[in-house]
């Protein structure tokens, strides 16, 4: 059984992070087998080998001094000998515009040794030793190329001990990590130029099993740096764990929580609204399980913000919501400091008709969670919505630097899609057509008792009621049925009826 606690499944998460799927052995008895977290079925994934392939940044001599710049451009990206590009990737930068990578300071005579870190910067003066390149713009470049277009292969950097530390530790490398049966390939082509030259490479990256090549030119870089061609790792996996193992029946879905957050308006599948004999307020209650779900992030206290909008039958809303909304109609506090329970009183102008009540109630992010991209999460952060897409912890959403793990949300259409939002609605009729309708009643009983015998058919009347009485009937199948579109058709008959009688 394993003992960690995570419930991050790399089926759903292509491999975000990567679980290790080798026994030091080497004869990698896990690769495919099932793992079970806390003893939970619906926790269980099959297990599959993963490998790195590590190669160097790609360098190229732009020539001396300011004013230069470089086009890297992707023009094949292969997986599993299909074409994932439509079209080449292109990315630029200059002298001007420069990511570095942050550098430790590297003490000579013990290669473990590191004091003070030293941040943007290429060569660290105080050592005498040049760590190299040092510019992200290329591996940042490839991993949005990666994620964009939803290949199953993990783009990090390089530890910075993955080189040979006999002489020193290396920054400028970065690696990719796959599943060992799948085949990887990408073709790199960079443009360099300064006022003076222009300088052109193309690089092929082949990562397939364990198999890790790098082209420049068309020829391979063991051939032209022998010590910086690509190395190959199986063992020591990026971002792996050591666990204990039950083998258990093939689990091939994605895991399901017990009991997922649900924003809700109803109890026991019967909506809470309802309106008061006299007429006079719509009552409804928030039952959102905040309290009750399993999600990892969505504990009570980190649902600060709800916002309840009520759509009467002319289209205007009324809107409930808490102090961070400001353009509700009424303030309520959050859930955890109130009764949860809400009252709209009807006005004189208020119309018979559909009322619709929606709830939408987002859990602010947490930098203590770990979030899951198979979960499709919404968060707050900083008044806006964030969707995860890629499984993280303690990378703020509102952080441009992780675009690659959070993109902002804007719900679309009536926004019910997701566990954080619904509606539920009523009819309300006791404003004017009830009333109506007792007096079609007291009508249709006064023709039959002034004329017992008379056909009913010629009783105007009796035949108003009768109709009304079957479209009513007709709406209340509907509304049980949820079809609001007929329900709103039989409305408008009531009120026809009414027209037509007065």
């Amino acid at each position: 059984m394993a003992t960690i606690t995570t419930h991050d499944l790399i089926k759903c998460n292509r491999i975000y992070p990567t679980l290790p799927s080798v026994n030091p052995s080497g004869l990698y008895a896990y690769n495919g087998m099932t793992v079970r977290f806390d003893n939970d079925l619906k926790k269980s994934y099959k297990v599959r080998r993963n490998v790195q392939g590590r190669f160097y940044h790609p360098l190229i001599n732009y020539g001396e001094g300011g004013g230069y710049s470089i086009q890297y451009s992707i023009t094949s990206m292969k997986f599993n000998g299909f074409e994932q590009l439509s079209a080449p990737a292109n990315f630029t930068f200059n002298d001007t515009v420069v990511t570095y990578t942050a550098f430790p300071l590297y003490t000579t005579g013990n290669e473990y040794d590191y004091t003070n870190n030293v941040a943007n910067a290429i060569t660290i003066a105080t050592s005498g030793t040049d760590l190299g390149f040092g510019i992200n713009q290329f591996y940042t470049f490839l991993e949005s190329v990666v994620n964009l277009n939803d290949v199953p292969v993990k783009v990090v950097k390089s530890h910075p001990l993955w080189w040979d530390i006999d002489e020193f530790s290396r920054l400028d490398n970065f690696s990719l990590e796959k599943y060992y049966d799948d085949d990887f390939e990408f073709t790199l082509e960079i443009t360099a130029t300064n006022p003076f030259s222009t300088f052109t490479q193309e690089n092929r990256y082949v990562f397939n099993e364990d198999t890790v090549m790098h082209y420049v030119d068309g020829i391979d870089i063991e051939d032209i740096a022998p010590s910086d061609a690509p190395q190959y790792q199986e063992v020591s996996s990026f971002l792996s764990y050591d666990f204990d193992y039950d083998t258990i029946e093939e689990i091939t879905s994605c895991p399901t929580y017990t009991v997922p957050f649900v924003a809700s308006l109803s109890t026991d599948g019967c909506s809470t609204m309802s309106i008061s004999c006299d007429c006079k307020t719509i009552t409804f209650s928030d039952t959102s399980n905040y309290y009750t779900n399993d999600l990892p992030g969505h504990d009570p206290e980190l649902f600060t913000s709800r916002t309840i909008t009520m759509t009467k039958p002319t289209g205007e809303q009324y809107v409930w919501a808490t102090a961070d909304i400001t353009t509700s109609n009424q303030v309520i506090q959050p859930h955890y400091n109130s009764t949860n329970t809400f009252q709209y009183t009807l006005t004189n102008i208020d119309e018979d008709g559909i009322y619709s009540f929606q709830i939408c109630t987002y859990p602010d992010w947490s930098n203590e969670v770990y979030y899951e991209s198979f979960l499709g999460t919404i968060v707050r952060r900083d008044g806006k919505l964030y969707k995860c897409t890629t499984s993280s912890t303690n990378l703020d959403p509102a952080d441009i630097a992780n675009i690659n793990y959070w993109s902002l949300y804007t719900c679309s259409g009536t926004c019910d899609d997701t566990r954080y939002c619904t509606t539920e609605k009523i009819v309300v009729l006791c404003v004017s057509l009830l009333k109506c309708y007792k007096q079609l009643v007291a009508d249709a009983f006064c023709g039959i008792k002034n004329n017992p015998c008379k056909s009913m058919c010629d009783n105007k009347a009796f035949m108003n009621a009768m109709k009304f009485r079957v479209t009513l009937d007709a709406l209340e199948f509907a509304v049980c049925a949820s079809d609001w579109v007929s329900a709103q058709e039989q409305i408008d008959i009531l009120k026809s009826i009414c027209c037509c009688n007065g």
